[in-house]
């Protein structure tokens, strides 16, 4: 193996931790600062960081005007409306519970992209798309199998309101790929998407006495971590070994979001909801395992916190 696929497989790897870590985070700091708000804050952080990497590395690119309208709406659904039904769905439901929902959007991007360009699901992708229906159908049916006090169906509907968004983000972009780097989309859309917290973060009070070194430490985490490096590093990842072998390895996110939320939320998920993660996450590997050069993909840079 190269030494820079080593470094990518290790970069994805990476981002999977991150990315799973980051919807506790969410849990511990959206106790204190509005959902909004909280996403602004992280996100300025995210623009500095990556705004400072595509200067230097692209100095030179500019945003097409032709181009300015779909940016304008990947980065308001993709960051913007995205992280308002996330923060929210994370409020009233167990992180656990959030990620494996999240982890189903490939197999929704999937369902829509064939609606919309009217390309015919193949067998394995049609199967897919039935395993992954029961899984969250398993997840969301049975909220009584964990330890998580005051679940609420609005929390999933929160989260469902993420995915749509997301797969709406990633048919938006799609064209946009032909034209633009990674690196460059991720910048634009960051910037855009930050700038337009602004007039819902005006209707947001946070309590600022609440405000400790874990709930700061958490944010950073958020920002610095989850919002800049790992999308950076996700980009890295892709440019080096694919869009498909990078999507593989994004199943480990829900997985470390259970393990890391049962040790250190003490959050534990029932049977059935474990079962249900399982399938959604079989169901994407599956979709993704063979065929994948064969088919145009779409690429979806998600920040699948997170």
């Amino acid at each position: 193996m190269k030494k820079t696929s080593f470094l990518a497989y290790i970069s994805i790897i990476f981002t999977a931790l991150i990315w799973g870590l980051s919807f506790l985070s969410i849990k511990v700091t959206i106790a204190v600062f509005p959902p909004m708000t909280l996403a602004f804050i992280r996100f300025v952080m995210a623009s500095i960081i990556i705004g400072a990497i595509f200067k230097i590395k692209e100095k030179d690119t500019r945003l097409a005007r032709e181009d300015r309208f779909l940016m304008v709406m990947a980065g308001f659904l993709g960051i913007t409306v995205y992280f308002y039904f996330e923060n929210n769905g994370v409020k009233f439901i167990s992180a656990s519970n959030a990620s494996m929902i999240i982890a189903a959007i490939p197999i929704f991007t999937l369902i829509f992209e064939a609606i919309v360009f009217k390309t015919r699901l193949t067998l394995q992708q049609g199967i897919s798309v039935l395993i992954s229906f029961l899984g969250v159908y398993l997840i969301v049916g049975n909220t009584g199998g964990g330890s998580y006090e005051g679940e609420s169906w609005l929390g999933y509907l929160m989260m469902f309101g993420a995915v749509f968004c997301w797969v709406a983000y990633s048919l938006i972009t799609k064209p946009l790929f032909e034209k633009y780097s990674q690196l460059a989309i991720v910048y634009y859309q960051t910037i855009i998407g930050t700038v337009l917290f602004v007039p819902f973060v005006l209707f947001e009070k946070t309590d600022w006495h609440l405000v400790n070194g874990k709930v700061t430490l958490n944010v950073l985490f958020l920002g610095i971590f989850c919002s800049a490096l790992a999308y950076y590093l996700y980009v890295y990842a892709m440019d080096i070994i694919g869009v498909s072998n990078s999507s593989l390895y994004l199943n480990l996110i829900p997985i470390v979001t259970v393990v890391a939320s049962f040790l250190i939320l003490k959050e534990t998920v029932g049977y059935l909801q474990i079962l249900g993660g399982i399938l959604v996450v079989a169901s994407v590997y599956l979709v993704n395992y063979k065929g994948s050069e064969n088919r145009k993909e779409t690429i979806t840079i998600k920040d699948q916190s997170a």
